[in-house]
């Protein structure tokens, strides 16, 4: 393991599907850079951190043998890879499948009817792994073929019979005239790091900061009044992350709700709150949190 000075080191993706949400993670987190043209190492302006830009896959790597301390990656990788590395936290970020692609117009009734067959991947390792559980790890034959960069083409250029590789939209796979045959697994972008880095510190720091400010693009910071009848039924609609904040205002009868909420659900929220009689309902951004779990 290389021992490279008091400065943590963080692999990022240098391009790429998730290569701009990181950037927004690493500006959320008050990660302050300015990336050198030409270079892939940059250094913070405020932390003692280096940010080396590199391929998604092979940051794992990097982190494994310790050139890196932190990497963000995709779960998709890391179980290729099969390296010693720690997911220390989830980003929310490229959230895709890994899946067996075949073409529509196939004449295949089951998955089982690829066995024995041609399929190109990116992801070796994992393909045989799938192939021999399908096959009951009995003998199979499947031809599984090693590409980097266009694996959907390959069916149509008489390559292969099937593809394994990510889906997001399914924009490209559909293009392709390939539909899904089965989901192997489901991945996203992770944080993972050397467990043996002399940084555990700045590591815990780090995370701290990424998971509060993940937190932060989940919720929605909500205040309104509701009579005290009612409070009961409102804190079933917005129980919060532990529990709701409430204060009586300076009429007795009625009280206010401060509250955390799902983004994702703050309009529904708000008309079951206005149906039981909440006013004066307020909603917020989060800018950053901590201390939440």
């Amino acid at each position: 393991m290389s021992d490279h000075g008091p400065r943590l080191r963080i692999g990022v993706p240098k391009k790429g599907r998730i290569a701009e949400k990181v950037a927004e993670l690493l500006k959320g987190c008050d990660i302050r850079y300015t990336k050198p043209a030409r270079l892939d190492i940059a250094t913070a302006k405020n932390l003692p951190i280096e940010l080396v830009f590199l391929p998604a896959a092979d940051i794992a790597m990097y982190v494994a043998d310790g050139c890196v301390d932190l990497g963000i990656t995709g779960q998709d990788i890391i179980r290729e890879t099969g390296l010693p590395v720690k997911e220390e936290v989830t980003l929310d970020i490229g959230a895709c499948r890994l899946c067996v692609q075949w073409p529509v117009k196939n004449g295949f009734s089951n998955v089982k009817d690829l066995l024995g067959k041609r399929c190109v991947t990116s992801f070796p390792k994992i393909t045989k792994e799938y192939f021999d559980e399908l096959a009951g790890n009995a003998e199979h034959g499947t031809d599984i073929k090693v590409l980097h960069g266009s694996v959907e083409a390959s069916v149509g250029m008489g390559l292969a019979e099937c593809v394994v590789d990510l889906v997001e939209t399914g924009d490209t796979m559909r293009a392709a005239g390939l539909d899904v045959a089965s989901t192997i697994m489901d991945s996203q972008a992770v944080m993972i790091s050397n467990p043996n880095s002399i940084h555990q510190e700045m590591i815990a720091y780090l995370k701290k900061r990424v998971v509060g400010y993940l937190t932060a693009t989940k919720f929605y910071y909500m205040v309104y009044n509701v009579h005290k009848d009612n409070i009961v039924a409102a804190e079933k609609v917005t129980p919060g992350k532990r529990s709701p904040t409430v204060s009586t205002l300076e009429d007795p009868s009625w009280k206010s709700v401060s509250v955390l909420v799902k983004r994702s659900e703050v309009q529904l929220i708000m008309d079951k709150l206005e149906t039981i009689g909440a006013t004066d309902i307020l909603v917020w951004d989060v800018r950053n949190t901590r201390g939440f779990e």
